[in-house]
């Protein structure tokens, strides 16, 4: 008889491999695997593997559920989450309007405030999570720039240009690929001679206009961020607005 006469399905043999079968259907079952020897050795196997489990782990069954795992303590940390996140776009957009009367190239607006929004929520995110790293702020070291280059162009599929900021005082710590909400993202790392450090953070973009240059600001967080030539990118630091808008006017003349 085929599993699909007797309507045992594959879910059947799970529960009676876990021991979770109760009769009439225990019974339904166990004909079924009489009667189809390479059905009983499938679940033979999977009795073995449970077995196998609950003498690895069965005392962990027994323990208190740590606090951390708590399901009040997930769903805290994912509001939490998410109201950060909420809270970086939001004032975003407010900032981005704010900045457009500083804009440096003086062409078209930059599209729609999401999109703006979202580069910079990022930037300024993937800021906060690795400039306070200390031994793993990169993924590849200022040391191997030349690879560092040539992997992010590969990965962003443009040529992406590792700007030189030791004239304005900041040295190449290296460079992380990041995804983000379009695809990949590259993030430079720089610092500068008392350890403050500035990231650049750079995406892909289907439209090769050239964007006015806008500023945001967020808490101790500022960033420039303009569009050029297929890519769109924001620096970001815990510096004086002036000071972060020459770097950043040096990085696009070599990025663009």
């Amino acid at each position: 008889m085929s599993r699909r006469e007797s309507k045992i399905t594959e879910h059947d043999l799970h529960a009676y491999a876990d021991g979770a079968l109760a009769d009439p259907k225990r019974q339904e079952v166990e004909a079924h695997l009489a009667a189809d020897p390479a059905a009983a050795e499938e679940v033979e196997a999977w009795r073995r593997q449970n077995e196998a489990l609950r003498a690895l782990y069965g005392h962990v069954a027994a323990e208190p559920v740590p606090p951390r795992l708590s399901a009040r303590r997930i769903e805290h940390a994912f509001r939490a989450r998410t109201m950060h996140w909420t809270r970086l776009a939001a004032a975003a957009v407010l900032l981005v309007a704010a900045g457009a009367t500083g804009g440096w190239l003086a062409r078209d607006f930059w599209g729609p405030a999401p999109v703006q929004a979202t580069l910079v929520a990022e930037a300024l995110e993937a800021h906060r999570v690795y400039a306070a790293e200390v031994r793993h702020p990169v993924e590849v070291w200022a040391d191997e720039a030349d690879h560092l280059q040539a992997w992010l162009s590969k990965r962003l599929d443009r040529t992406i240009t590792v700007p030189d900021l030791r004239p304005d005082g900041l040295t190449l710590v290296g460079g992380r690929l990041l995804p983000a909400s379009s695809g990949p993202a590259a993030q430079f790392m720089y610092e500068d001679e008392t350890g403050r450090r500035l990231t650049l953070y750079v995406i892909p973009t289907q439209d090769d206009r050239e964007t006015a240059f806008r500023y945001a600001k967020l808490e101790r967080l500022e960033a420039f961020f303009w569009s050029d030539d297929g890519i769109s990118c924001a620096l970001v630091g815990d510096l004086p607005r002036d000071r972060l808008k020459e770097i950043a006017t040096r990085a696009y003349e070599q990025l663009g």
